[in-house]
């Protein structure tokens, strides 16, 4: 690889203590060759990356080339996270290397995943380097206390796992693994996992763009990772930062609220080439430049092919009933990305909110090797502040793989054999946090065929290696724990579904496939004999059939009764029908029946009311918009006093604007605005909202609303953002 920038002196002191000499801060460009001597023998050097995304490919190259021609430097340690690399050489493998004479640069590591980077595996599996694997969250806030000079994380992810001390190795990997960096304490009454924060001396961080300062953006990174409070660690440790990058820009010219990482974190920069960037600075090492995963463009998923009718579809489908509307979902990679495929496929995805641990929230995870970045993601945060999200019981649901399955309802997922090194990567942290949590894998690995006849399910070759077993090799996630803490846990299959007991750890078959034998198909197939439930129930048919399930019906369907709440207070009925799909004539008319029995004893006992109906994303089939139209008319007419009607959604007021009066909420700022002058006082917003929500406020509920603005007015954008908050809130609240 060629580096445009001219060889240059260091300008920092702490790059001055290193052999360089001081130069001015306000230019920190580099050569590629003087980054990689900045580290020293010894040194502990981490980076930033997430899996195959966003390594600083061009630094870890040029350390390992420096390793292979000097010798140096040597007995490093590599503090990593989701362990960037392409699952061969490239990445963190350039730091497995080995001279002819045998010796090695690196005499430790701490990471989280392994997969991906095998060179530095195998030199932990043969016992010639320390080596440690950890929850991806706990590697992550150890790297923040790093950067807040505490001891350390505490938390109690890990518990009863391969990572707690007192069950399992406390993360060592190998015999020559002797130090403890995890350790039980008592907090109060409670005892907890304490993570030792471990001080950086180097990290090399990557982003898109920096000016010569060092001011970094991301616009071309298709995750965020933790490069920002990586190069906190590095910074308050006493250590040096530099950053690779693929463009320079004039200083001062970069906006502020694009810097991700601001110039006083990085001490030095390198700029690959134009015309090395597809080899030393593509989006992922499969993927050279992705528009979708970076928000440049949003694409339409409906272009995305469905998956084949195959046991990751059948499984995924099954999951799929699982999801409950407005969730947030974490998916794991494998298997449990076809959720996304099937939601994507049975039109609901826009009903819940996928994320990864890297940092995203919404869009269509990217599956694969190129798993955690997003197409048409609505928003990126740090691997960190996502881990704080998850670990706080932020997801309602998550799916999981599972590689093997205990009768207590342990799961493996880090440490299938001996021979091989994964670690658990994020699965700790979401799955012991989570409230409902979903396994999904074959019921048998390595050489399974199956077939579909009739929308039954035909085992054609069975797995030679059973999954279900009376111990697995390695505890990643604790049945015993999930009871205690009263999760809801379930285990799906492409011929049965397992859940955990709710009072002793004991796995329970509740569902089977139509068309399985239970003696043949189940019960032989696994090293115990589950307890069956007395109701054994036959999994739905149309999971083994070609074609769409309705899926959005059968998840989404609710009692249309929960949608509706009385305010007898102020003699207002709200109608949530947010995100509601009509696709049925028979929801239309149940649809009826809820309104009729909620209203009817409101209007015998108090008369006719005021009604505010929220129809944000509402749909209906075109063949049965005038019957639902009909239907509100007929009962606005027995029992409404007013109707105020709010909708976002450009296709509900082309179909029914002409039948109701439907005021789109972006539009309500003029009428509140009463004198016309661009704001909204408090007088305006209590009159407005009698008039057009029929509510009436208390000082204090008005206040709160308003949002509390110092000057006492709010401009059309902050009416706006106090109307969602406001409006969100009081439509979800339950009757």
């Amino acid at each position: 690889m060629r580096c445009s920038v001219p060889r240059l002196p260091f300008f920092h002191a702490k790059l001055g203590a290193r052999g360089f000499t001081i130069l001015s801060s306000r230019n920190k460009v580099v050569s590629l060759e003087d980054a990689a001597a900045i580290v020293h023998n010894g040194d502990t050097v981490s980076c930033s990356g997430f899996v195959a995304q966003g390594a600083p490919e061009a630094l870890l190259e040029a350390l390992g080339k420096r390793f292979m021609a000097t010798g140096e430097p040597k007995e490093l340690t590599v503090f990593f996270g989701g362990g960037p690399g392409d699952f061969e050489t490239k990445g963190l493998n350039h730091l497995g290397v080995e001279r002819e004479d045998g010796s090695l640069m690196v005499r430790r590591t701490i990471g989280s995943h392994y997969g991906q980077i095998p060179m530095l595996a195998n030199l932990v599996l043969k016992n010639r380097i320390e080596g440690y694997t950890l929850p991806l969250g706990s590697i992550s806030r150890m790297t923040r206390a790093t950067a807040a000079s505490v001891p350390g994380h505490i938390t109690r992810i890990g518990m009863g796992t391969f990572v707690d001390p007192n069950c399992g190795t406390g993360g060592k990997l190998n015999g020559r693994t002797k130090e403890d960096i995890v350790s039980r304490i008592t907090v109060g009454d409670q005892e907890w996992l304490y993570y030792k924060a471990v001080p950086i001396n180097v990290a090399f961080i990557r982003a898109t763009t920096s000016d010569p300062e060092g001011n970094l953006t991301f616009e071309h990174e298709s995750v965020l990772a933790d490069a920002k409070v990586l190069a906190m660690a590095a910074r308050n440790s006493g250590g040096v930062v530099v950053a690779q990058v693929k463009r320079l820009a004039a200083n001062g010219s970069i906006p502020a609220r694009k810097v991700h990482v601001p110039g006083s974190l990085v001490d030095c920069i390198v700029v690959v080439d134009p015309e090395d960037h597809k080899d030393y600075h593509s989006m992922s090492y499969f993927e050279n430049h992705n528009p979708a995963w970076s928000q440049e463009v949003r694409v339409p998923l409906e272009e995305i092919p469905p998956l084949p009718l195959n046991a990751r579809k059948m499984i995924a489908r099954r999951a799929a009933y699982e999801l409950k509307s407005q969730d947030t979902v974490n998916l794991g990679i494998g298997m449990p990305d076809g959720v996304a495929s099937v939601a994507n496929e049975e039109h609901f995805l826009h009903r819940i909110t996928l994320s990864t641990e890297v940092g995203l929230f919404g869009g269509l995870g990217a599956t694969g090797h190129n798993f955690g970045p997003a197409t048409n993601a609505a928003a990126f945060v740090e691997m960190n502040q996502m881990f704080d999200f998850y670990n706080g019981g932020g997801l309602d649901v998550c799916f999981l793989g599972c590689g093997q399955v205990s009768s207590t309802g342990d799961v493996n997922v880090s440490r299938m054999v001996e021979s091989k090194l994964t670690g658990p990567g994020g699965f700790m942290d979401i799955t012991q946090a989570t409230a409902r949590v979903v396994y999904m894998g074959t019921f048998t690995a390595r050489g399974l065929q199956i077939g579909v006849e009739n929308g039954e399910l035909r085992i054609l070759q069975e797995g030679k290696i059973m999954k279900f077993v009376n111990q697995v090799r390695e505890v990643t996630f604790s049945g015993d724990m999930a009871v205690k803490t009263g999760q809801s846990v379930l285990y799906i299959t492409e011929r049965a579904v397992f859940q955990l007991g709710w009072q002793s750890p004991e796995l329970e078959l509740v569902e089977i496939a139509p068309g399985i034998d239970l003696e043949k198909d189940v019960l032989s197939q696994m090293e115990f004999e589950p307890k069956i439930a007395e109701n054994l129930k036959t999994m739905d048919h149309r999971i083994f059939e070609e074609g769409l399930m309705n899926l959005n019906e059968t998840v989404f369907g609710v009692d249309f009764r929960e949608r509706l709440e009385y305010d007898a207070t102020n003699h207002v009925v709200y109608i949530d029908n947010g995100n509601l799909n009509l696709t049925t004539l028979n929801q239309v008319h149940e649809y009826s029946i809820a309104l009729e029995a909620v209203m009817r004893p409101i209007y015998e006992e108090s008369g006719r009311f005021d009604v505010v109906a929220n129809y944000e994303n509402f749909d209906c089939r075109d063949e049965l918009a005038a019957l639902f139209a009909s239907m509100v008319q007929e009962i606005e007419a027995k029992y409404y006093k007013s109707a105020s009607r709010y909708a976002g959604h450009a296709f509900f007021r082309a179909k029914l604007g002409k039948e109701l009066e439907v005021l789109d909420e972006h539009d309500l700022f003029p009428f509140f605005d009463q004198d016309g002058n661009g704001q909204v006082s408090a007088k305006e917003m209590r009159a407005g909202l009698e008039r057009y929500m029929r509510m009436n406020v208390s000082d204090d509920q008005l206040q709160h609303i308003m949002g509390f603005p110092e000057s006492g007015y709010l401009d059309e954008n902050g009416f706006y953002l106090q109307m969602n908050k406001f409006f969100s809130h009081r439509l979800r609240q339950k009757p």
